[in-house]
Order: C-alpha cells, then sequence, then structure tokens
C-alpha cells in the first residue's frame, strides 16, 4: 500500500526544489558579476600602468629639457649669452 502524502510534505518538497534552484542560479549570478568586475579591475591596471610608462618618459624628457647644455643651447639660439664670471662666491663667518 502506498503511503500519502500530506500538504506539509509536498510544501516542503516543492520549497526545497525552488531554494535549491534559487541558490544555484545566485551562485552563477555572483560568480558572473565577480568575472565582470575582475575584467573592469585588469582593465584600469593596464590604464594605470600606461599612464605611469608615460609619466615615467615625460620626467625623462623633462630631465633632458632642463639640463644645462639644452638651456644654453636655447638661450644661444635666442642671443642670449652666459658669463663664466658671474659666479657668487661665499665667506665662512667669522667666530
Amino acid at each position: 500500500m502506498k503511503k500519502r502524502k500530506t500538504g506539509f510534505e509536498s510544501f516542503a518538497q516543492v520549497f526545497l526544489i525552488v531554494t535549491i534552484v534559487v541558490f544555484v542560479f545566485g551562485i552563477i549570478m555572483v560568480k558572473s558579476v565577480e568575472s565582470s568586475y575582475n575584467r573592469t579591475i585588469q582593465k584600469l591596471q593596464n590604464e594605470i600602468d600606461t599612464l605611469e610608462s608615460d609619466i615615467d618618459s615625460l620626467q625623462m624628457q623633462k630631465q633632458e629639457l632642463v639640463s644645462f647644455n639644452r638651456v644654453a643651447e636655447v638661450a644661444t639660439s635666442k642671443g642670449y649669452t652666459y658669463q663664466n664670471d658671474a659666479t657668487a662666491s661665499t665667506t665662512g663667518a667669522q667666530q
């Protein structure tokens, strides 16, 4: 003879199945969002690396442009002269 299920047992069984399905879909959704965030983070990290490389390159260019030889060359081309005897000197304080 077959035992008949009560209303509570069938409700519990349906509730369990629905809960498992929702849990599985929730896990899939969380992993998808995490993957999306990881891709975004990777793109931003690549952009940061590129910008840092550009900054380093610009700093090197700046150092080259402000070197004494470069400044003297530009000054000469503009008609300015550099006088070497215009050097300041200091004397020590007397005790």
